[in-house]
């Protein structure tokens, strides 16, 4: 009997409760996936915007309930996060001293595309953190 390789798992998907302790676990989790998907030189970016999607939805969104999505892509990585709140995201200007109020601004800066779908009971915030050269897709 032949022996097959399985391919690579396209997405990743989990339910949360999002908390302070949130984004320190699923980094790991984030960087392991994209490593595993060959795309190494992303794990920080993604990670980063991860990170920062699931932070707002600790602070901004009323309920903690969400889902993490990653989505392997030929050139890179779509990280999605859904909430259960509509209204959708807003940039800010912070003060100089503010511990907060930047995470869009990073995003923005780090994602080729990012963006938000708004759903009758619920919003994805999502962003494409892209690499110049396609992996081979399983």
């Amino acid at each position: 009997m032949p022996v097959t390789a399985e391919p690579d798992p396209p997405d990743y998907r989990q339910d949360l409760v999002a908390h302070p302790e949130s984004p320190a676990i699923m980094r790991r989790i984030v960087s392991a996936h994209v490593d595993l998907w060959g795309f190494r030189e992303l794990a920080d970016s993604v990670t980063l915007c991860a990170h920062e999607l699931l932070a707002n939805v600790d602070r901004h969104t009323g309920s903690p309930h969400c889902t993490i999505t990653l989505r392997r892509r030929p050139d890179g990585v779509r990280v999605t996060v859904t909430d259960t709140n509509t209204d959708p995201p807003t940039s800010r200007e912070p003060d100089e001293d503010a511990e907060g109020g930047r995470g869009l601004a990073l995003i923005s800066g780090i994602a080729e595309h990012f963006g938000t779908v708004i759903r009758r009971d619920s919003k994805d915030v999502w962003a494409e953190i892209l690499t110049s050269r396609p992996a081979a897709l399983a």
